[in-house]
């Protein structure tokens, strides 16, 4: 088995809901960012995911594309989070997976970016614009370090395509909870529940939902069908706008009630 699976395995076997908040690399700085991610930690998060920003980012509504342009804005750099990366390292004790569309891994190189990961020890990676079809050359390059590749089903997907993409994912599968982007909603779609047991039907891999998970309740009543949560608009819209004065106890109080809800 894979790092990952075995991790989200571990967790499913305690009988444990696990929660996975979303941040944005450096956003809104590098200093907020480190502590972001060390609230995550302390909040009882199971995992972290950390989106490298992108100028196109087709699946992230406007929170997490207010926090792409913001840190794209100030020049960022993924050979600067690389940098940053390899030495907070040492402080972040959770599993950490990667969200990012394919253009800046490509041109940093596949090999290059899955070896910084391999020596990072970071577990995972998601690609919203791959298709599964076309994951085999990916999943080479990573799986041989002993990455997961991580792939998405929607509402929409068919049931022929939700057996290949449920075959080819690794660690967990992310189950978009609503049709359209990420963002705050105010309640979850009635299909959703169809849509779990679609895949169930499939797969005993584990499930994590994201996409518009914003408040507990809504993160409690998910939680019931699935084995974690995923949760990053809702992170991104309480520093949205208050970026040079927002204060990082604000998140962590967030991320201890989500918590404490599943």
């Amino acid at each position: 088995m894979q790092r990952l699976e075995i991790i989200t395995e571990e967790i499913r076997q305690k009988g444990r809901k696990a929660f996975v908040p979303f941040f944005t690399a450096f956003y809104p700085t590098e200093r907020d960012f480190a502590e972001l991610l060390i609230a995550a930690q302390s909040s009882g998060a199971d995992l972290v995911e950390i989106g490298i920003p992108f100028s196109d980012p087709i699946a992230d509504g406007k929170y997490i594309q207010h926090s792409s342009e913001w840190v794209l804005e100030k020049g960022f750099k993924l050979a600067s989070f690389i940098s940053f990366f390899k030495e907070f390292r040492k402080d972040l004790t959770i599993p950490v997976v990667i969200m990012s569309y394919l253009n800046p891994i490509y041109q940093f190189g596949f090999d290059r970016f899955a070896n910084f990961m391999s020596q990072e020890n970071i577990s995972g990676i998601l690609f919203p614009d791959l298709p599964v079809e076309e994951i085999g050359f990916l999943q080479d390059c990573f799986k041989k370090r002993n990455i997961s590749v991580i792939n998405m089903i929607a509402p929409s997907t068919e049931p022929g395509r939700i057996k290949l993409i449920a075959k080819n994912s690794e660690g967990f599968i992310y189950l978009v909870s609503v049709f359209g982007v990420t963002g705050v909603r105010n309640q979850i779609a009635a299909e959703l529940r169809e849509t779990i047991a679609r895949v169930k039907s499939f797969t005993d891999k584990p499930l994590y939902a994201g996409f518009g998970i914003s408040t507990p309740t809504q993160a409690a009543q998910i939680a019931k069908d699935v084995d974690g949560v995923i949760v990053g608009s809702a992170i991104i819209k309480i520093m949205m706008g208050r970026e040079k004065d927002f204060r990082v106890g604000e998140v962590e109080e967030f991320l201890k009630t989500m918590r404490g809800a599943l």
